[in-house]
């Protein structure tokens, strides 16, 4: 196929995904669930295969192939100066929509990915008659669509949906699933902007990155003289000086060394993280938008003095009267008409001057926007990831993206600190107006740290803990919250809680009478 049946077939792929609406009530009945998985599904092979041929066909560097049109020109062609800049322009349009439609289906492929995510944690495949479960991700897509045999030969496996489950299937109508990114990014409000931004700035917290190479300068005598080179060579060995003396000689002297280091995002895509501060944008604009009269009565004197004060704005904003005025005479009309029901309405003064108490509650108004409302979706993903990474092991974490794709599985000392960016006022609203199940934890970038050491201790002692219940013991140990809590939001009893905290007490202490007999006589006890 050639570029320009290629930009066509992307161009209509994703359009078409753009009229299809996803919507939550395709998860409330199995058949609507199968229904919007397979067809996920495909569409991210489908991407895939366009992305892996825009890449063969130069898609994601397509400036260089004009790089040759430059703007210096010699005497003897210029004259066709017109002529190579009119070209110049039409190949720099052509390389700027290859650019752009790569970016696009780069953009559909996270969200895909994320949207796969939620719903392969949402649900399971399980045999009714043993038990036995499989994950989605773990049949081909075939076999989801014709149904998959349980290996124990009792018959079809049926779809269950997890109640345990840590994901968020409510923001896969709000992804970007077309690559539509900066459509949605337009269309956001003012304070759903500003929450967009802080995920975006909170999830590419770097931690301090290894060393990946060096770029050094050099001196080499060649020929009785001394010549300085500028060299860049990886860091598979620190051994840079050994590594000199065996290319150039023993005369080989070192002036400067600069490192460059690979630094690691918690989210190391940026698509991902574009995609993500997105869905949970939107979904909490849609929470707010069901509460906000709730919450506005509650934090206001009067809110109807508010909203008839934001009527009358709206009406004196679009007053047009029957009179041929300039564009300063109008808006001077329009103020005066403003004062006048401001007036009339007992809000202000002739002046225009607004009373006391609703100036004061226009203040409050705009600062719930400005905190409160933006520090909501803020909430939910930060909650959402801390949950995931203590509610699954680091061998799943490390093989799986889930509903996080790029995460990275353990987190820095600095990195952690992310998630203490937890607004209690936010979690007080959601769990009061909605179903937010939240807890407010002090330092949970703490809890998030011990979850990792004890993760580091654990390794080659063949434990199998319970990883929801795991979990939750490390939540109730670290976060200080009562056990009937950690366990209700992690979906476990509250004896497995105890088991798994019982196991984590016992950490690297002698299991055996005959190991503790070893440890007396080290101690000299």
């Amino acid at each position: 196929m050639n570029e320009s049946g290629l930009i066509a077939r992307s161009e209509r792929f994703l359009e078409s995904i753009k009229d299809r609406k996803v919507s939550l009530d395709d998860l409330k009945s199995v058949e609507g669930f199968i229904d919007l998985y397979t067809y996920l599904r495909g569409n991210l092979e489908e991407l895939q295969d366009l992305k892996e041929a825009m890449e063969l066909r130069g898609f994601k560097y397509p400036f260089r192939s004009i790089s040759g049109y430059s703007s210096q020109y010699s005497p003897e062609i210029a004259e066709d100066v017109h002529d190579i800049k009119r070209h110049a322009q039409y190949f720099r349009m052509k390389a700027s929509t290859k650019k752009n439609l790569l970016d696009r289906v780069n953009s559909a492929i996270s969200s895909h990915r994320i949207a796969l995510g939620n719903l392969e944690e949402y649900a399971l495949l399980r045999c009714p008659d043993c038990s036995r479960s499989l994950r989605l991700s773990e049949v081909e897509y075939q076999d989801v669509l014709d149904g998959v045999t349980c290996p124990c030969g009792s018959g079809m496996m049926e779809i269950e949906f997890s109640g345990s489950a840590i994901c968020r299937p409510e923001i896969i109508p709000h992804l970007p699933l077309s690559g539509d990114y900066m459509v949605k990014m337009s269309e956001l409000s003012l304070w759903a902007r500003k929450a967009f931004k802080k995920i975006m700035r909170l999830f590419k917290n770097e931690k301090k990155g290894a060393v990946r190479s060096a770029t050094l300068v050099i001196k080499v005598l060649e020929d009785g003289r001394w010549i300085r080179r500028r060299i860049t060579i990886d860091s598979d060995d620190d051994d840079y000086e050994r590594m000199l003396r065996q290319r150039y000689g023993p005369n080989v002297r070192i002036e400067l060394i600069q490192f460059h280091r690979k630094k690691s995002s918690i989210i190391n895509d940026r698509y991902t993280r574009t995609a993500l501060a997105l869905g949970y944008a939107g979904l909490s604009h849609d929470i707010i938008m069901d509460i906000e009269e709730r919450v506005y009565t509650e934090k206001l004197r009067d809110y109807d003095a508010v909203k008839r004060y934001r009527r009358i704005l709206f009406e004196a904003r679009t007053y047009s009267p029957d009179l041929r005025l300039s564009e300063e005479e109008l808006q001077e009309v329009r103020v005066q008409k403003m004062h006048a029901l401001l007036h009339e309405a007992g809000l202000g003064d002739a002046r225009g001057r607004l009373n006391r108490e609703l100036r004061e509650d226009l203040e409050v108004m705009e600062e719930v926007k400005r905190e409160l409302f933006r520090d909501v979706p803020v909430n939910l993903v930060l909650w959402d990831v801390a949950l995931y990474y203590l509610g699954t092991s680091l061998d799943r974490r490390s093989k799986h993206s889930g509903p996080f794709p790029n995460l990275r599985p353990v987190l820095d000392r600095s990195q952690v600190r992310t998630f203490d960016e937890l607004s209690r006022d936010a979690v007080d609203l959601l769990n009061t107006c909605w179903e937010g199940g939240m807890v407010y934890i002090d330092k949970l970038g703490d809890v998030l740290l011990k979850k990792f050491e004890i993760e580091d201790k654990m390794k080659g002692l063949h434990m199998k803990p319970n990883p929801l219940a795991f979990g939750a013991a490390v939540l109730h140990m670290e976060g200080e919250a009562d056990i009937e809590t950690c366990a209700e939001i992690f979906h476990v009893s509250v004896e497995e809680v105890v088991e798994e905290k019982r196991n984590i007490e016992n950490l690297g202490k002698p299991s055996t009478d005959r190991a503790k007999m070893f440890l007396n006589l080290i101690k000299g006890d």
